[in-house]
């Protein structure tokens, strides 16, 4: 047998290696493509030799360096390959161009993308499998019984406080209709409802403002709540049943239910005895006004008869008086006008508190009512040096009763002559604000503390003691003075500092509609 030529054998190694061997020139032309390469490219070795290399790539410049790259076939199929690249030389070491050495990786690289395919699906396995038991875990430690129900209202899931709450292992109650958890009596009314809640189902408490009941094993019957959620399976639409026993709840419930029962007709007893005890005070305080009301008439009569005798006396028609008789007629005609000056202010608060003061209004100029009532306060002013200004605005005429404004205005200048220690200042102020006449009386007396100065409009109630270190009056001086302005539709008040005086302001409305009808009973 002839020997075979070395070139022959060369040939021969380069078509029986599974790899693709390309040798190409300096100029990028292929000078070798073996059987191989043909067998992965689809490229004859007629079809290349001699041309530029059909393959996109850019040759490594590192000897026998390693890459993977991405070819196409001559049918455009993807291919993919492992290359390796060497210089090619001749016997005298010149570089003759480079040797391209290629492995289909292919197969390679798919085995390795299913078998990533597969590591992630076992992931995803193992996952949910955790998931599950993890589920399985949180439904189990629920408080409260849950269990999931498919279209037909068969009972496909259930927790173990289900077993507990109803009575009932788990296998007798998977694949039973959930209607066993209800009274019979109730069994196709909720057939139906459940029917209805597959047409539209939606998260939502059931049964909302009935009374709910389930029923164990037993037979018993128990309270609960439940709610119900829409839950999308594999399997189809189910809906899971949230289930709360809520017995003790129900009976604190009636047990505080009672207790509320109980105080109401408590309360609405003792309402009654309030309400009868109210009726009884102001029926005594009525009989109370009007006792004072008819006793002030009666006092009144003799009192003028004193006061009218006492005058006659002192003008002497009847003959002279001697000092000391002058003296004690003095004394009985000023203790007799106290004295009608008292009873004149519990009349006026009786008829007040009776709903019989009727105002009489008329229109009329603030300035001479002010000067009228100053005329019977500066006699007792001069007496204790005490000076009097006033400082009245131009102001609209007022539409008042005359004679009730003249009275406030006589008891605020009245207490603030008793009040002010002698050489002391009076000043009366009348200014129009927010259409209304503010009336003020000022004073340097010995002030009102601050504690007390809400109290000093009370009925009886007297702050302390005058500049003489006694006290004067009944205390309804200023009672009546609110009572007064009030009914005028204004308001009063007072602003106070304890040995610098007092400031006692009123407002009287300007305007008639505000102040209501002429005559209009208080």
């Amino acid at each position: 047998m002839p020997a075979l030529h070395p070139a022959e054998f060369l040939r021969a190694l380069l078509d029986a290696s599974p790899a693709a061997i390309i040798a190409i020139d300096l100029g990028a032309n292929v000078e070798l493509w073996n059987r191989s390469a043909e067998r992965m490219f689809g490229w004859t070795e007629a079809e290349i030799i001699g041309h530029p290399l059909p393959l996109d790539i850019e040759l490594l410049e590192q000897p026998l360096a390693e890459a993977e790259f991405h070819f196409r076939r001559s049918d455009g199929a993807p291919i993919d390959v492992d290359l390796r690249v060497a210089p090619w030389s001749d016997p005298q070491d010149t570089v003759r161009g480079t040797l391209l050495i290629l492995t289909d990786a292919t197969h390679r690289n798919t085995m390795q993308r299913e078998l990533l395919d597969l590591t992630q699906q076992e992931q995803e396995a193992r996952d949910e499998a955790r998931s599950e038991r993890r589920f399985r875990d949180l439904l189990e430690a629920a408080p409260d019984a849950i269990i999931e129900v498919d279209r037909e209202g068969r009972i496909v899931l259930l927790n173990r406080v289900t077993e507990k709450m109803f009575g009932y292992p788990r296998a007798e109650l998977l694949g039973r209709p959930v209607e066993l958890l209800i009274a019979e009596d109730l069994r196709d009314i909720h057939a139906g409802h459940r029917r209805q809640y597959w047409s539209a189902p939606q998260t939502r408490t059931m049964g909302t403002g009935l009374s709910l009941h389930g029923k164990r094993k037993d037979g018993s019957q128990f309270p609960v709540e439940i709610g119900l959620s829409p839950v999308e399976s594999e399997d189809g639409l189910r809906v899971t049943a949230i289930i709360r026993d809520i017995s003790e709840r129900k009976q604190a419930d009636d047990r505080l239910r009672a207790v509320q029962e109980k105080y109401t007709r408590e309360l609405a007893a003792t309402n009654q005895e309030l309400e009868e005890r109210n009726r009884l005070i102001e029926r005594a305080d009525r009989l109370k006004s009007e006792f004072l009301a008819s006793m002030s008439h009666e006092l009144r009569t003799p009192l003028h008869t004193i006061i009218g005798f006492s005058e006659l006396l002192a003008e002497e028609l009847e003959g002279p008086l001697n000092d000391k008789q002058k003296r004690f007629v003095t004394h009985i005609n000023r203790d007799s006008l106290h004295l009608l000056e008292l009873i004149n202010d519990v009349l006026d608060l009786s008829k007040i508190e009776a709903g019989k003061l009727e105002l009489r209004r008329e229109v009329f100029d603030i300035r001479a009512a002010v000067e009228e009532v100053l005329s019977s306060i500066r006699p007792q002013g001069a007496a204790k040096s005490q000076s009097i200004k006033v400082r009245i605005e131009d102001l609209p005429a007022f539409h008042a009763d005359r004679t009730r404004v003249k009275q406030i205005l006589l008891n605020l200048l009245s207490n603030a002559v008793k009040f002010t220690p002698e050489g002391g200042s009076i000043v009366i102020e009348a200014k129009l604000i927010d259409g209304a006449a503010q009336v003020s009386v000022i004073d340097t007396g010995i002030g009102i503390p601050v504690e007390e100065q809400q109290s000093v409009f009370d009925k009886f109630y007297q702050v302390g003691q005058t500049t003489k270190g006694v006290r004067e009056g009944t205390g309804l001086g200023l009672a009546i003075t609110h009572r007064l302005v009030h009914e005028h539709g204004g308001k009063i008040w007072v602003a106070s500092q304890v040995g610098k005086g007092s400031r006692f302001s009123f407002t009287i409305p300007l305007s008639s509609a505000t102040a209501g009808s002429d005559g209009g009973k208080a």
